[in-house]
Protein backbone atom coordinates (compact mmCIF):
# COMPACT_ATOMS: atom_id res chain seq x y z
CA UNK A 1 0.00 0.00 0.00
CA UNK A 2 3.12 2.46 0.86
CA UNK A 3 4.62 1.63 -2.72
CA UNK A 4 0.87 2.53 -4.31
CA UNK A 5 1.11 6.07 -2.51
CA UNK A 6 4.56 6.42 -3.34
CA UNK A 7 3.65 5.76 -6.92
CA UNK A 8 0.75 8.11 -7.20
CA UNK A 9 2.33 10.55 -5.37
CA UNK A 10 4.96 10.41 -8.08
CA UNK A 11 2.84 10.36 -10.84
CA UNK A 12 1.00 13.22 -9.51
CA UNK A 13 4.40 15.34 -8.88
CA UNK A 14 5.44 14.54 -12.76
CA UNK A 15 1.78 15.76 -13.79
CA UNK A 16 2.17 18.93 -12.00
CA UNK A 17 6.28 19.41 -13.55
CA UNK A 18 4.25 18.28 -17.07
CA UNK A 19 1.86 21.22 -16.46
CA UNK A 20 4.35 23.52 -15.21
CA UNK A 21 6.69 22.93 -18.51
CA UNK A 22 3.39 23.19 -20.51
CA UNK A 23 2.74 26.63 -19.29
CA UNK A 24 6.10 28.38 -19.36
CA UNK A 25 6.76 26.85 -23.00
CA UNK A 26 3.15 28.38 -23.85
CA UNK A 27 3.83 31.63 -22.31
CA UNK A 28 6.95 31.89 -23.96
CA UNK A 29 5.39 31.19 -27.37
CA UNK A 30 2.77 33.82 -26.75
CA UNK A 31 5.29 36.72 -25.66
CA UNK A 32 6.82 36.07 -29.09
CA UNK A 33 4.29 35.79 -31.27
CA UNK A 34 2.23 38.57 -29.85
CA UNK A 35 5.62 41.01 -30.17
CA UNK A 36 5.50 39.71 -33.77
CA UNK A 37 2.54 40.89 -34.48
CA UNK A 38 2.91 43.91 -33.22
CA UNK A 39 5.34 44.51 -35.78
CA UNK A 40 3.28 43.60 -38.53
CA UNK A 41 0.54 45.83 -37.22
CA UNK A 42 3.36 48.95 -37.06
CA UNK A 43 3.86 48.21 -40.69
CA UNK A 44 0.56 47.74 -41.73
CA UNK A 45 -0.87 50.84 -39.86
CA UNK A 46 1.60 53.12 -38.01
CA UNK A 47 3.65 53.71 -41.06
CA UNK A 48 0.76 55.21 -43.14
CA UNK A 49 -0.64 57.18 -40.01
CA UNK A 50 2.72 59.13 -39.59
CA UNK A 51 2.91 59.26 -43.47
CA UNK A 52 -0.21 61.24 -42.99
CA UNK A 53 1.02 63.36 -40.54
CA UNK A 54 4.18 64.14 -42.71
CA UNK A 55 2.79 64.58 -45.31
CA UNK A 56 -0.02 67.36 -44.38
CA UNK A 57 2.68 68.99 -42.11
CA UNK A 58 4.95 69.72 -44.81
CA UNK A 59 1.75 71.48 -47.29
CA UNK A 60 1.75 74.97 -46.91
CA UNK A 61 -1.32 76.94 -46.70
CA UNK A 62 -1.04 78.14 -49.82
CA UNK A 63 -1.25 74.42 -51.29
CA UNK A 64 -4.69 73.79 -49.87
CA UNK A 65 -5.94 72.75 -53.17
CA UNK A 66 -2.96 70.07 -53.41
CA UNK A 67 -3.35 68.63 -50.44
CA UNK A 68 -7.77 68.60 -50.63
CA UNK A 69 -8.67 65.69 -52.66
CA UNK A 70 -5.81 63.35 -51.00
CA UNK A 71 -7.09 64.01 -47.21
CA UNK A 72 -10.73 64.03 -48.68
CA UNK A 73 -10.60 61.23 -51.19
CA UNK A 74 -8.47 58.60 -49.03
CA UNK A 75 -10.30 58.54 -46.00
CA UNK A 76 -13.94 58.70 -47.19
CA UNK A 77 -13.37 55.77 -49.46
CA UNK A 78 -10.80 53.93 -47.28
CA UNK A 79 -13.38 54.13 -44.17
CA UNK A 80 -16.00 53.33 -46.81
CA UNK A 81 -14.50 50.33 -48.36
CA UNK A 82 -14.09 49.28 -43.80
CA UNK A 83 -17.61 49.70 -43.61
CA UNK A 84 -18.85 48.21 -46.24
CA UNK A 85 -16.94 44.82 -45.00
CA UNK A 86 -18.26 45.55 -41.16
CA UNK A 87 -21.99 45.42 -42.84
CA UNK A 88 -21.61 42.20 -44.81
CA UNK A 89 -20.02 40.28 -41.96
CA UNK A 90 -21.61 41.90 -38.52
CA UNK A 91 -19.11 39.72 -36.39
CA UNK A 92 -15.99 41.38 -37.48
CA UNK A 93 -17.25 44.53 -35.29
CA UNK A 94 -16.37 42.32 -32.12
CA UNK A 95 -13.00 43.04 -30.70
CA UNK A 96 -10.29 45.37 -28.50
CA UNK A 97 -10.56 45.35 -24.54
CA UNK A 98 -13.95 44.52 -24.54
CA UNK A 99 -14.19 41.47 -26.69
CA UNK A 100 -11.08 40.13 -23.98
CA UNK A 101 -13.24 40.94 -21.06
CA UNK A 102 -16.33 38.83 -22.56
CA UNK A 103 -14.12 35.92 -22.84
CA UNK A 104 -11.95 36.11 -20.41
CA UNK A 105 -15.65 36.32 -18.04
CA UNK A 106 -18.30 34.21 -19.90
CA UNK A 107 -16.48 31.52 -22.43
CA UNK A 108 -13.05 30.88 -20.15
CA UNK A 109 -10.53 32.35 -22.27
CA UNK A 110 -11.99 30.89 -25.52
CA UNK A 111 -11.05 33.61 -27.89
CA UNK A 112 -12.73 32.69 -31.91
CA UNK A 113 -10.07 32.81 -34.69
CA UNK A 114 -11.75 35.00 -36.69
CA UNK A 115 -11.72 37.86 -34.62
CA UNK A 116 -8.28 37.97 -36.71
CA UNK A 117 -10.35 40.05 -39.00
CA UNK A 118 -11.31 42.93 -36.48
CA UNK A 119 -7.39 43.42 -35.93
CA UNK A 120 -6.93 43.89 -39.56
CA UNK A 121 -10.16 46.25 -40.28
CA UNK A 122 -8.69 48.17 -37.18
CA UNK A 123 -5.11 48.75 -38.73
CA UNK A 124 -7.47 49.48 -41.93
CA UNK A 125 -8.85 52.16 -40.24
CA UNK A 126 -5.74 53.49 -38.80
CA UNK A 127 -3.85 54.15 -41.89
CA UNK A 128 -6.85 55.13 -43.74
CA UNK A 129 -6.24 58.25 -41.12
CA UNK A 130 -9.39 57.46 -39.16
CA UNK A 131 -8.79 58.84 -35.28
CA UNK A 132 -8.33 55.72 -33.65
CA UNK A 133 -5.33 53.51 -31.83
CA UNK A 134 -2.96 50.37 -32.48
CA UNK A 135 -2.84 49.16 -29.02
CA UNK A 136 -6.46 48.40 -28.70
CA UNK A 137 -5.86 45.69 -31.75
CA UNK A 138 -3.02 44.66 -30.11
CA UNK A 139 -4.69 43.72 -26.64
CA UNK A 140 -7.21 41.70 -28.72
CA UNK A 141 -4.27 40.14 -31.46
CA UNK A 142 -2.20 39.39 -28.10
CA UNK A 143 -5.51 37.45 -26.35
CA UNK A 144 -6.48 36.04 -29.83
CA UNK A 145 -2.38 34.46 -29.82
CA UNK A 146 -2.65 33.51 -25.85
CA UNK A 147 -6.10 31.87 -26.40
CA UNK A 148 -4.77 29.78 -29.85
CA UNK A 149 -1.39 29.04 -28.30
CA UNK A 150 -3.22 27.36 -25.14
CA UNK A 151 -5.53 25.44 -26.63
CA UNK A 152 -2.76 24.11 -28.60
CA UNK A 153 -0.80 23.37 -25.56
CA UNK A 154 -3.40 21.71 -23.92
CA UNK A 155 -2.48 23.46 -21.00
CA UNK A 156 -3.90 22.17 -17.56
CA UNK A 157 -8.14 23.14 -16.47
CA UNK A 158 -7.78 26.97 -15.72
CA UNK A 159 -4.84 27.76 -17.41
CA UNK A 160 -6.16 28.98 -20.19
CA UNK A 161 -7.22 32.71 -19.03
CA UNK A 162 -3.96 33.27 -17.62
CA UNK A 163 -2.50 32.78 -21.14
CA UNK A 164 -4.65 34.98 -22.59
CA UNK A 165 -3.89 37.49 -19.80
CA UNK A 166 -0.08 37.38 -20.73
CA UNK A 167 -1.11 37.65 -24.57
CA UNK A 168 -2.83 40.54 -24.05
CA UNK A 169 0.02 42.33 -21.71
CA UNK A 170 2.61 40.77 -24.43
CA UNK A 171 0.24 42.79 -27.20
CA UNK A 172 0.02 46.27 -24.65
CA UNK A 173 3.98 45.85 -23.94
CA UNK A 174 5.08 45.63 -27.51
CA UNK A 175 2.49 48.17 -28.69
CA UNK A 176 3.69 50.56 -25.94
CA UNK A 177 6.88 49.58 -25.43
CA UNK A 178 6.23 49.00 -21.48
CA UNK A 179 6.50 45.83 -19.95
CA UNK A 180 6.15 47.20 -16.78
CA UNK A 181 2.78 49.03 -17.79
CA UNK A 182 1.24 46.63 -19.80
CA UNK A 183 1.50 44.11 -16.35
CA UNK A 184 -0.30 46.20 -14.28
CA UNK A 185 -2.41 48.10 -17.28
CA UNK A 186 -3.66 43.92 -17.06
CA UNK A 187 -4.09 44.16 -13.69
CA UNK A 188 -6.07 46.91 -13.67
CA UNK A 189 -8.62 46.16 -16.39
CA UNK A 190 -9.04 42.30 -16.67
CA UNK A 191 -7.65 41.41 -12.56
CA UNK A 192 -4.45 38.95 -12.36
CA UNK A 193 -4.07 36.82 -8.74
CA UNK A 194 -0.49 37.43 -7.61
CA UNK A 195 0.81 34.09 -7.66
CA UNK A 196 2.28 32.33 -10.69
CA UNK A 197 -0.31 34.26 -12.91
CA UNK A 198 1.63 37.58 -12.38
CA UNK A 199 4.66 35.71 -13.35
CA UNK A 200 3.45 34.44 -16.23
CA UNK A 201 1.53 37.81 -17.55
CA UNK A 202 5.15 39.45 -16.37
CA UNK A 203 7.21 36.87 -18.56
CA UNK A 204 4.90 37.45 -21.85
CA UNK A 205 4.71 41.27 -21.39
CA UNK A 206 9.17 41.31 -21.34
CA UNK A 207 9.11 38.82 -24.61
CA UNK A 208 6.69 41.01 -26.11
CA UNK A 209 8.56 44.11 -25.61
CA UNK A 210 11.82 42.51 -26.16
CA UNK A 211 10.67 40.91 -29.82
CA UNK A 212 8.99 44.25 -30.79
CA UNK A 213 11.83 46.63 -29.78
CA UNK A 214 14.62 44.22 -31.37
CA UNK A 215 13.07 44.51 -34.65
CA UNK A 216 12.28 47.87 -34.89
CA UNK A 217 14.37 49.11 -32.38
CA UNK A 218 12.01 52.18 -31.02
CA UNK A 219 12.16 51.90 -27.39
CA UNK A 220 11.66 55.57 -26.19
CA UNK A 221 9.18 56.54 -29.02
CA UNK A 222 8.74 60.00 -26.65
CA UNK A 223 12.25 60.23 -25.20
CA UNK A 224 12.01 63.99 -24.89
CA UNK A 225 15.16 65.66 -26.84
CA UNK A 226 16.59 67.52 -24.19
CA UNK A 227 16.94 66.20 -20.65
CA UNK A 228 13.90 67.02 -18.46
CA UNK A 229 14.69 68.44 -14.55
CA UNK A 230 12.10 67.27 -11.54
CA UNK A 231 9.41 70.36 -11.21
CA UNK A 232 10.51 72.85 -8.63
CA UNK A 233 8.53 72.58 -4.86
CA UNK A 234 6.32 75.36 -6.08
CA UNK A 235 5.29 73.41 -9.28
CA UNK A 236 5.04 70.29 -7.15
CA UNK A 237 2.66 71.90 -4.40
CA UNK A 238 0.04 74.52 -6.45
CA UNK A 239 0.95 73.97 -10.32
CA UNK A 240 0.25 69.99 -10.94
CA UNK A 241 -2.35 69.56 -8.36
CA UNK A 242 -4.36 71.88 -10.41
CA UNK A 243 -3.60 69.88 -13.58
CA UNK A 244 -4.92 66.71 -12.38
CA UNK A 245 -8.14 69.04 -10.60
CA UNK A 246 -9.07 69.92 -14.55
CA UNK A 247 -8.12 66.49 -15.95
CA UNK A 248 -11.25 64.86 -14.57
CA UNK A 249 -13.92 67.08 -16.13
CA UNK A 250 -11.94 67.26 -19.71
CA UNK A 251 -12.03 63.54 -19.37
CA UNK A 252 -15.62 63.64 -18.62
CA UNK A 253 -16.50 65.85 -21.34
CA UNK A 254 -14.55 63.48 -23.79
CA UNK A 255 -16.33 60.13 -22.49
CA UNK A 256 -19.79 61.95 -22.55
CA UNK A 257 -18.87 63.58 -26.08
CA UNK A 258 -18.23 59.94 -27.32
CA UNK A 259 -21.07 58.52 -26.05
CA UNK A 260 -23.19 61.64 -27.32
CA UNK A 261 -21.64 60.45 -31.07
CA UNK A 262 -23.36 57.21 -31.26
CA UNK A 263 -26.57 58.38 -31.58
CA UNK A 264 -25.61 61.14 -34.12
CA UNK A 265 -25.52 59.15 -37.70
CA UNK A 266 -29.16 57.87 -38.18
CA UNK A 267 -28.95 54.19 -37.26
CA UNK A 268 -31.40 53.60 -40.24
CA UNK A 269 -28.57 54.67 -42.82
CA UNK A 270 -26.66 51.47 -44.37
CA UNK A 271 -22.98 51.10 -41.85
CA UNK A 272 -21.13 51.47 -45.13
CA UNK A 273 -22.37 54.87 -45.58
CA UNK A 274 -22.07 56.26 -41.86
CA UNK A 275 -18.18 55.34 -41.88
CA UNK A 276 -17.70 56.32 -44.95
CA UNK A 277 -19.45 59.72 -43.71
CA UNK A 278 -17.41 59.50 -40.84
CA UNK A 279 -14.52 59.68 -42.70
CA UNK A 280 -15.33 62.48 -44.61
CA UNK A 281 -15.52 64.27 -41.62
CA UNK A 282 -12.47 63.37 -40.33
CA UNK A 283 -11.01 64.26 -43.97
CA UNK A 284 -12.74 68.03 -43.83
CA UNK A 285 -11.01 68.75 -40.25
CA UNK A 286 -7.50 67.45 -42.17
CA UNK A 287 -7.62 69.28 -44.45
CA UNK A 288 -6.19 72.44 -42.14
CA UNK A 289 -5.41 69.73 -38.98
CA UNK A 290 -3.75 66.82 -40.42
CA UNK A 291 -2.34 65.91 -36.90
CA UNK A 292 -5.46 64.56 -35.84
CA UNK A 293 -5.79 62.39 -38.58
CA UNK A 294 -5.07 58.31 -37.54
CA UNK A 295 -3.22 57.52 -33.98
CA UNK A 296 -1.60 61.10 -34.04
CA UNK A 297 1.91 60.35 -32.29
CA UNK A 298 3.39 62.07 -34.15
CA UNK A 299 2.24 65.38 -33.09
CA UNK A 300 3.09 64.54 -29.35
CA UNK A 301 6.98 63.94 -30.40
CA UNK A 302 6.32 67.74 -32.36
CA UNK A 303 5.03 69.31 -28.56
CA UNK A 304 7.77 67.49 -27.26
CA UNK A 305 10.28 69.21 -29.52
CA UNK A 306 8.32 72.47 -29.01
CA UNK A 307 7.15 72.72 -32.04
CA UNK A 308 3.40 73.53 -31.46
CA UNK A 309 2.56 76.97 -30.03
CA UNK A 310 -0.12 77.30 -26.85
CA UNK A 311 -2.91 78.20 -29.35
CA UNK A 312 -2.66 75.14 -31.39
CA UNK A 313 -2.39 72.68 -28.41
CA UNK A 314 -5.54 73.81 -27.39
CA UNK A 315 -7.40 73.39 -30.61
CA UNK A 316 -6.02 69.82 -31.19
CA UNK A 317 -6.73 69.34 -27.88
CA UNK A 318 -10.60 69.72 -28.79
CA UNK A 319 -10.23 68.95 -32.56
CA UNK A 320 -8.80 65.15 -31.67
CA UNK A 321 -12.01 64.98 -28.71
CA UNK A 322 -13.96 65.38 -31.79
CA UNK A 323 -12.52 63.14 -34.48
CA UNK A 324 -12.35 60.05 -32.25
CA UNK A 325 -15.75 60.61 -31.12
CA UNK A 326 -16.90 61.00 -35.13
CA UNK A 327 -15.16 57.90 -35.91
CA UNK A 328 -16.41 55.91 -33.75
CA UNK A 329 -19.86 57.11 -33.38
CA UNK A 330 -19.86 56.28 -37.38
CA UNK A 331 -19.17 53.00 -36.79
CA UNK A 332 -15.77 52.27 -37.46
CA UNK A 333 -13.34 49.82 -34.85
CA UNK A 334 -9.89 50.91 -33.25
CA UNK A 335 -8.41 51.22 -30.19
CA UNK A 336 -8.80 54.62 -27.57
CA UNK A 337 -5.36 54.21 -25.70
CA UNK A 338 -4.01 56.53 -28.78
CA UNK A 339 -6.40 59.32 -28.62
CA UNK A 340 -6.73 59.20 -25.05
CA UNK A 341 -2.39 59.96 -24.84
CA UNK A 342 -2.55 62.40 -27.90
CA UNK A 343 -6.11 64.34 -25.85
CA UNK A 344 -3.62 63.88 -22.75
CA UNK A 345 -0.38 65.41 -24.18
CA UNK A 346 -2.17 68.09 -26.10
CA UNK A 347 -4.00 69.25 -22.69
CA UNK A 348 -0.85 68.84 -20.96
CA UNK A 349 1.08 71.13 -23.19
CA UNK A 350 -1.89 73.69 -23.25
CA UNK A 351 -1.59 73.60 -19.41
CA UNK A 352 2.32 73.63 -19.06
CA UNK A 353 2.82 76.92 -21.34
CA UNK A 354 -0.07 78.38 -20.22
CA UNK A 355 1.22 78.58 -16.57
CA UNK A 356 4.47 79.41 -18.07
CA UNK A 357 3.44 82.25 -19.01
CA UNK A 358 1.46 82.95 -15.82
CA UNK A 359 4.27 81.69 -13.31
CA UNK A 360 7.78 81.00 -15.34
CA UNK A 361 9.60 80.32 -12.34
CA UNK A 362 6.64 77.28 -11.15
CA UNK A 363 7.09 75.40 -14.48
CA UNK A 364 10.90 75.86 -16.13
CA UNK A 365 10.00 73.19 -18.69
CA UNK A 366 6.69 72.88 -20.24
CA UNK A 367 7.48 70.05 -22.34
CA UNK A 368 7.38 68.11 -19.37
CA UNK A 369 3.66 68.23 -18.59
CA UNK A 370 2.99 67.09 -22.15
CA UNK A 371 3.69 63.91 -20.66
CA UNK A 372 2.15 64.76 -17.12
CA UNK A 373 -0.85 65.03 -19.22
CA UNK A 374 -1.17 61.90 -21.02
CA UNK A 375 -0.84 60.17 -17.42
CA UNK A 376 -3.69 62.54 -15.72
CA UNK A 377 -6.02 62.15 -18.81
CA UNK A 378 -5.12 58.59 -18.77
CA UNK A 379 -6.54 57.72 -15.32
CA UNK A 380 -9.40 59.75 -16.05
CA UNK A 381 -10.75 58.10 -19.06
CA UNK A 382 -9.45 54.51 -19.12
CA UNK A 383 -9.24 54.41 -15.38
CA UNK A 384 -5.75 53.13 -15.22
CA UNK A 385 -3.84 55.37 -12.70
CA UNK A 386 -1.06 53.39 -12.02
CA UNK A 387 -0.66 52.03 -15.53
CA UNK A 388 -0.70 54.90 -17.31
CA UNK A 389 1.72 56.51 -15.20
CA UNK A 390 4.49 53.66 -15.84
CA UNK A 391 3.51 53.50 -19.60
CA UNK A 392 4.25 56.90 -19.96
CA UNK A 393 7.51 56.69 -17.94
CA UNK A 394 8.57 53.88 -20.09
CA UNK A 395 7.75 55.12 -23.27
CA UNK A 396 9.62 58.61 -22.93
CA UNK A 397 11.96 57.32 -20.44
CA UNK A 398 11.51 60.68 -17.71
CA UNK A 399 11.30 58.00 -14.83
CA UNK A 400 12.53 60.49 -12.00
CA UNK A 401 11.03 62.96 -12.97
CA UNK A 402 7.15 61.91 -13.79
CA UNK A 403 7.24 60.05 -10.43
CA UNK A 404 6.04 62.88 -8.25
CA UNK A 405 3.55 65.07 -10.23
CA UNK A 406 2.26 61.74 -11.75
CA UNK A 407 1.75 60.67 -8.32
CA UNK A 408 -0.08 63.69 -7.16
CA UNK A 409 -1.98 65.22 -10.02
CA UNK A 410 -2.52 61.05 -11.45
CA UNK A 411 -4.16 60.65 -8.35
CA UNK A 412 -6.16 63.94 -8.14
CA UNK A 413 -7.57 62.99 -11.19
CA UNK A 414 -8.31 59.33 -10.43
CA UNK A 415 -10.26 60.16 -7.81
CA UNK A 416 -12.17 62.94 -8.80
CA UNK A 417 -13.26 60.87 -12.33
CA UNK A 418 -14.89 58.42 -10.25
CA UNK A 419 -17.37 61.13 -9.08
CA UNK A 420 -18.03 61.82 -12.81
CA UNK A 421 -18.41 58.75 -14.24
CA UNK A 422 -18.03 55.51 -12.95
CA UNK A 423 -16.49 53.21 -15.92
CA UNK A 424 -13.87 53.58 -18.34
CA UNK A 425 -14.52 54.98 -22.09
CA UNK A 426 -14.66 50.88 -22.47
CA UNK A 427 -17.60 50.87 -20.53
CA UNK A 428 -16.11 48.34 -18.26
CA UNK A 429 -16.84 49.12 -14.71
CA UNK A 430 -13.61 48.84 -13.01
CA UNK A 431 -14.34 49.21 -9.09
CA UNK A 432 -15.70 45.94 -8.12
CA UNK A 433 -16.84 47.25 -4.54
CA UNK A 434 -19.59 49.59 -6.19
CA UNK A 435 -23.14 48.50 -6.86
CA UNK A 436 -24.09 46.71 -9.81
CA UNK A 437 -26.15 49.08 -12.17
CA UNK A 438 -27.73 48.48 -15.38
CA UNK A 439 -25.24 47.94 -17.68
CA UNK A 440 -24.94 49.86 -20.65
CA UNK A 441 -24.38 48.92 -24.60
CA UNK A 442 -20.55 49.90 -25.28
CA UNK A 443 -18.50 50.42 -28.09
CA UNK A 444 -16.19 47.53 -28.73
CA UNK A 445 -13.21 49.18 -29.14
Amino acid sequence: MFSNEVSLATNYNSERLRGSLGLIIATVATGVLSGAGAVGFHFIADRFGEMWFAWGASQEAQELMIRLPAVLVLPTIGLGLVGIILQLFPDTRRGGVVEVMDALKDAGGLIPFRRIFNVILSGLVLAFGGSVGPEGPMVQLGALVGSVVGQRSHLMAGSLPVIVRAGAAAGIAAAFRSPAGGVLLIVELFGVRFNQELAVVGIAAVLGYLTRTAWLGDVYPFLPPTPLETLPLSGLLFVVPVIGLLAAPAGHQFISMFNRFKTVFPTEWPLALRVALGGLLIGVIGIWFPQVLSAGYPVIEDGLRGGLALQLFVILFFLKMLATSITFGSGAVGGLFAPTLVIGAMYGGAFGYGFRYIVPSAVPQPELFVLLGMVVMFGSIVKGYWSGLLLVADMSGAYHQLLLPGVIAGGISFVLSWKLHDRSIFGLRLDPTREPEREQEAQLV
